[in-house]
């Protein structure tokens, strides 16, 4: 959530899904095939969203099969972090968003596709990080590592909460949008000509 890096991250040139959006760059022919970043996913305002990087990634994949993405170690991204992004406040925002982006790339890319890292990353890297802390704690009586374990499952429980509400929203407005192209070619059949 602060810096995107997590154990478990290659430790040398490697295929990945996406690679992180602040140093990153394509071949030219990607763009005019697959098309550019799609609009309303992503930093919009202030929310503090993204996953854009993620939906342009799995849809040049799903478009061009044979297509690398490479992850490179040494490519370092100079970032400035705010104080502001260190705060639990933000933590929260920032956990919650990036599950209601996570929703809308299921619904662009599929489910499948869209969750096929986040899965692979949850199960084992999440728990393993709360197992460190907690042993931290009572090892090395080390307070702050029971504050590690609980903010990782504190992130876990708001991401899940803003995928869910995001799938919800996202089903919803699909549905609007059918009811409205489609209410009014549907007749009923008890409706005959010049009934209301």
């Amino acid at each position: 959530m602060v810096g995107c890096s997590y154990r478990g991250l290659p430790e040398s040139r490697a295929l990945v899904r996406n690679p992180f959006g602040g140093n990153m760059s394509f071949r030219r022919r990607v763009y005019s095939t697959c098309g550019g970043f799609r609009d309303g996913i992503g930093h919009v305002g202030t929310r503090p969203v993204g996953c854009e990087e993620t939906e342009f990634c799995i849809r040049v994949r799903q478009n061009q099969p044979h297509s690398l993405v490479l992850y490179e170690p040494l490519a370092r991204i100079a970032h400035r972090v705010p104080g502001t992004r260190t705060t639990w406040r933000y933590f929260r925002a920032r956990c919650y968003a990036e599950g209601r982006s996570k929703a809308q790339v299921a619904h662009f890319v599929g489910a499948r596709d869209g969750l096929a890292t986040e899965r692979d990353y949850t199960l084992p890297t999440l728990p393993l990080g709360v197992l460190r802390g907690m042993a931290d704690a009572v090892q090395h009586r080390d307070a702050s590592g029971l504050a590690r374990a609980g903010a990782i499952v504190a992130g876990l429980a708001l991401t899940t909460a803003g995928y869910l509400v995001g799938s919800a929203s996202g089903a919803l407005e699909y549905a609007r949008q059918w009811m409205s192209t489609n209410l009014a070619r549907i007749r009923p059949a008890w409706v005959g000509p010049g009934r209301p």
